[in-house]
């Protein structure tokens, strides 16, 4: 399994995957009913439409699940579950199309799961009280969302965003998540290197051995602490 597949299996037992796409498709059927260009809508008010009622809406249906955290951040929905990072943004074009630099938030999430190597631990108002384990390797998880303004009918993708301000793919992993694509079910290749050599998954890299110090109280007790010699800021 790759850790696309790791986030996906997590959070579809823990019950967010499936009333969140079923929201999504909900939203765009009924924006797609309420459309009227006769009376001035355009695919800008659906866009808009459709993004209100799924931060709203998706607030709503999440707020007060077990085990699940959801807010507001950047004027987009955001959930977080055992570990995990969701954000949902509009698809403009093709998957490979999407860009994260328009904004602080939008751009974080690609920068921290390029970084090689290293977990980040938020403080605990980010997280659930649940939440007890190892931060992911690559935490956030984005849905890149779409649909057809006259029918409503919606597809979405489920994918691991890369810092990609360099080049290369804006996606570490992405896939066809529901809707129509020649593409359906199947990832794409992690990202390797320049070279086309591939980049060690952040799950297989090695354990450090944490050498053992003793600290010794004025009182002369002594504890055993792991001292974690050239930490990484």
């Amino acid at each position: 399994m790759g850790l696309l597949d790791d986030a996906v299996a997590v959070l579809d037992g823990r019950g967010v995957l499936e009333p969140l796409g079923g929201l999504i498709r909900q939203v765009y059927r009924r924006a797609a009913d309420r459309h009227e260009p006769e009376l001035g809508d355009d695919a800008m008010s659906f866009g808009t439409t459709v993004w209100r009622n799924l931060t709203n809406l998706g607030k709503a249906s999440f707020d007060g699940v077990d085990g699940v955290r959801v807010r507001v951040e950047d004027n987009s929905l955001e959930i977080l579950c055992a570990g995990y990072v969701v954000r949902l943004y509009s698809l403009q074009g093709g998957i490979e199309s999407i860009r994260w630099e328009g904004s602080e938030a939008r751009l974080g999430g690609a920068v921290e799961n390029s970084r090689d190597g290293q977990l980040a631990f938020d403080d605990a108002e980010q997280f659930p009280e649940v939440f007890a384990g190892v931060v992911p390797p690559k935490r956030h998880l984005r849905v890149a969302h779409t649909g057809d303004i006259a029918t409503g009918e919606a597809t979405a993708y489920l994918g691991l965003p890369r810092d990609n301000r360099e080049g290369g793919s804006p996606w570490f992993e992405v896939r066809l998540w529901f809707g129509d694509a020649v593409t359906v079910g199947t990832p794409l290749p992690i990202v390797g290197d320049p070279v086309g050599v591939p980049v060690q998954r952040h799950d297989e890299l090695p354990v450090p051995e944490l050498p053992l110090g003793t600290l010794r109280p004025a009182s002369g007790a002594g504890r055993t602490l792991g001292a974690v010699a050239g930490r990484r800021a």
